[in-house]
């Protein structure tokens, strides 16, 4: 195990407060303006530094940190959260992380692992594992289903104003001269009406692009999904392992497994393809928001051309692995936040992996279940799906708010999601957190239609896994009847109804 959770005890109630201050400022340290913290401690996500009460469904979009990570936390830094960490030290800690993360998938050796401090940032080691010296071309899949700022760093562009090491750089300019010429190929994951594409025909469209790139002396960055931000995997495994017979070396594959929605069987299986892999531990992980590591085989490392200086503005030394080409031009700082939010993430991710499958499946299934009676009782619609089972359609509901509200866009959504993470608490005694509204489908007059996502994370599913059946129906159905009650006062509230708080 990584680290322990137990209980601690503190000198006074005001030594106790002192430190869950000081590790909460620490968690909200070394990463982009996202993970700053509002007057009311909250993040631009709703999130908040320490642990929540909040009924939290939202790990599509982020988690506040749980109760038996911080005091994990505590427990393990109490003594050293006033001084930043010793660059050593955090050497050290990543490489502690690093061998877990490799037992975890079982990966053995097979990949080399890199460390940042969101998922949009992992894009960069995509670029880094691909680059050859010739210009490249990203084909991204599913923009609106990913990352965000993706669109940026997946062509090697600075996402935002600064980057998690503190430095100020211009949003939108490349990261390096390197990646001046990176071309984006945007490829959609949906169709016209809202359906997830066929994998088929994503694949022969990955497969046109490739050829077009190589014609044109130019190396392809394929981007595929698993577990996309609506829970679809495209295209399928076997039409991956397609596209690595037809095309080889001529590309690299990056999969956006950023949900963490995704088994250590299956990544082992794209590593074995050679694809570098990209994951998160702030999503179904259930870790405080941000952290990522990317899984880069190690024929993909041992291939790679010196990390372009640039990267020097966008990680530390200790986060990329000691044989990675170049990687000793990178600054020996270390940042504080990323390292224990990663222990806070695998610390979960421990958690789950004792947990009996078929456990974990009876109560994915039992979620699903209740999902789809909410779903029913407010006449809502839901988005539809890749129609596989796995983790990530298991755990993660879409739900389409333009069925009840026909006037339901996507801003709409939005303003709904905030009202229902503000306001909750006043209307119903209990704080909720959902799922960001995500661009699935157009309606009518060519909006985009608001949805909500309903999701479980590894510390939901460790905590109703050890529930009777009874209780655990009971517990979903109460939940349900909350998340109900929110959504319908957060449409009254918008759509001009009485601004009464109506419970379902």
């Amino acid at each position: 195990m990584l680290l322990n959770s137990q209980s601690f005890d503190y000198d006074t109630p005001r030594s106790r407060t002192r430190c869950a201050a000081r590790l909460a400022s620490v968690l909200a340290s070394g990463g982009d303006g996202r993970i700053r913290l509002d007057a009311q401690g909250r993040n631009q996500y709703h999130a908040s530094a320490v642990p929540s009460d909040a009924l939290a469904y939202g790990s599509s979009t982020i988690n506040s940190i749980s109760a038996h990570a911080f005091d994990m936390l505590i427990g393990h830094w109490r003594d050293r959260l006033d001084q930043p960490v010793a660059s050593a030290d955090y050497f050290e800690g990543l490489g502690a992380i690093r061998e877990q993360v490799g037992d975890y998938f079982g990966l053995a050796g097979e990949a080399a692992i890199v460390f940042a401090a969101s998922g949009t940032d992992l894009e960069y080691v995509g670029l880094a594992a691909a680059y050859d010296g010739r210009p490249l071309t990203a084909v991204l899949l599913g923009r609106d289903e990913v990352g965000s700022g993706c669109v940026h760093s997946a062509a090697g562009r600075f996402f935002a104003g600064e980057t998690a090491t503190g430095a100020r750089v211009a949003a939108q300019a490349a990261i390096d001269p390197a990646f001046a010429g990176t071309e984006l190929i945007d490829i959609a994951v949906r169709d016209a009406t809202g359906n997830p594409r066929s994998s088929a025909a994503v694949t022969a469209e990955l497969s046109l692009h490739i050829e077009r790139a190589a014609a044109h002396r130019r190396r392809a960055v394929v981007h595929v999904v698993h577990g996309s931000k609506s829970g679809l995997t495209l295209p399928a495994l076997n039409d991956v392992e397609r596209l690595v017979a037809a095309h080889g070396d001529a590309m690299t594959i990056v999969v956006d497994a950023c949900q963490l929605r995704i088994t250590p069987a299956v990544v082992r299986r794209y590593i074995a393809l050679g694809c570098v892999v990209l994951m998160t531990g702030s999503k179904f992980a259930g870790g405080p928001p941000f952290s990522g590591f990317a899984l880069v085989p190690a024929s993909a490392r041992d291939r790679a051309h010196p990390l372009p200086t640039g990267f020097r503005r966008l990680s530390n030394r200790a986060e990329w692995p000691e044989d990675w080409p170049g990687a000793d031009r990178l600054h020996a700082t270390a940042n504080f936040g990323l390292l224990l939010r990663l222990q806070a993430a695998l610390f979960e991710m421990e958690r789950f992996a004792v947990l009996p499958e078929d456990r974990v499946t009876h109560v994915a299934a039992r979620f699903g279940h209740h999902v789809m009676r909410l779903v029913k009782r407010l006449e809502l619609a839901e988005v539809p799906g890749a129609g596989t089972n796995c983790l990530a359609t298991e755990t993660l509901r879409t739900l389409d708010l333009s069925a009840r509200w026909p006037q339901c866009d996507f801003d709409a959504a939005k303003d709904m999601h905030g009202l229902i993470a503000r306001e909750t608490r006043r209307w119903l005694g209990q704080e909720i957190r959902l799922g960001q509204p995500v661009k699935t489908h157009p309606l009518a007059d060519g909006r985009v239609a608001g949805t909500f996502r309903l999701s479980l994370s590894m510390p939901l599913l460790a905590e109703m896994a050890g529930l009777p059946d009874a209780a655990l129906d009971a517990r979903l159905d109460r939940d349900m009847s909350l998340i109900g009650a929110a959504i319908s006062a957060a449409g009254a509230v918008h759509f001009a109804a009485p601004r009464s708080a109506p419970v379902d």
